[in-house]
C-alpha cells in the first residue's frame, strides 16, 4: 500500500480516465483522516461522514487546477477540510454541496486563524504517515524485530515485559525497537510535503515516533 505522501504518480492517476483504484486508494488513507477531524470539532457521525464525502468530492472537481508549485497537496487538503468544517458548524448539519460553484467558492475562502483545526489535521496527517509508513518497512524486519518495536512503541509494553516475552535481553529490544524508528523516520521525511516540517510539530505527537528512551 502506498503511503500518505500522495505520490505524484497517485495524483496523476487520479487525474486518467478509468482511475477507479486510484481513486479508492487515495479515499482510504484520507477520509479517515478527514472524518476524525470532523468528529473531533464536534460533528455528529453521519455529518462527519457527509463531510469527509464532500472533501472526496472537491478534491475530485478541482484537481485539475491544484498547483505544486503553489504549495503542497497537504496544505491544499487542509484548506478544503478547514474550510468545510467551520461552514458545517455555523450551518449546522445542512450539507455544504458540491456543485462547481460550490467547489470554486470553498476554494478561494481564506483560511482565518484556527488552531483547533489546524492541529487536529496536523495530529491526523501525522498518525496515517506514520501508520502507512510503518506499513511500507515492515517487510524490511524479522518477525521478532517487528514485535520489539511494536510491543514497545505502538502498544507501550515496558522494555522489561517485552523483553521476557520475546526471551531477549532488554538492550537486543531497544536496539531493534531503535533500528525500526530509524528506518521509519527515513521514510517519514521522505512522505513530508512540507506542510508541517517535522522539527517543528508538538513534542506530544513525536512519541508518535517513538522519541522515547534514547529512540
Amino acid at each position: 500500500m502506498q503511503g500518505p505522501e500522495t505520490r505524484e504518480s497517485l495524483l496523476a492517476s487520479l487525474s486518467s480516465p478509468r482511475s477507479d483504484e486510484g481513486w479508492q486508494e487515495f479515499a482510504s488513507i484520507y477520509r479517515p483522516l478527514v472524518y476524525r477531524v470532523a468528529v473531533a470539532r464536534g460533528l455528529q457521525h453521519a455529518d462527519a461522514e457527509d463531510l469527509a464525502q464532500d472533501v472526496l468530492v472537491i478534491v475530485e472537481k478541482s484537481l485539475e487546477s491544484f498547483d505544486p508549485a503553489i504549495g503542497g497537496f497537504r496544505s491544499w487538503l487542509y484548506q478544503i477540510t478547514r474550510n468545510l468544517v467551520v461552514n458545517r458548524l455555523a450551518r449546522g448539519s445542512q450539507l455544504a454541496g458540491s456543485g462547481d460553484s460550490n467547489v470554486q467558492k470553498m476554494l478561494s475562502q481564506h483560511p482565518t486563524s484556527d488552531d483547533q483545526t489546524a492541529s487536529l489535521f496536523q495530529l491526523e496527517y501525522r498518525r496515517v504517515r506514520f501508520q502507512q509508513a510503518a506499513l511500507i518497512v515492515q517487510a524490511e524486519f524479522t518477525e521478532a524485530t517487528w514485535a520489539a518495536f511494536s510491543l514497545t512503541a505502538i502498544e507501550l509494553q515496558s522494555i522489561q515485559d517485552v523483553a521476557q516475552k520475546l526471551g531477549k535481553s532488554q538492550g537486543a529490544v531497544r536496539v531493534a525497537r531503535c533500528r525500526v524508528m530509524d528506518r521509519i523516520r527515513v521514510v517519514v521525511s521522505q512522505l513530508s510535503d512540507g506542510f508541517y516540517p517535522l522539527d517543528t510539530e508538538p513534542n506530544e505527537n513525536r512519541r508518535k515516533l517513538g522519541e522515547k528512551d534514547g529512540c
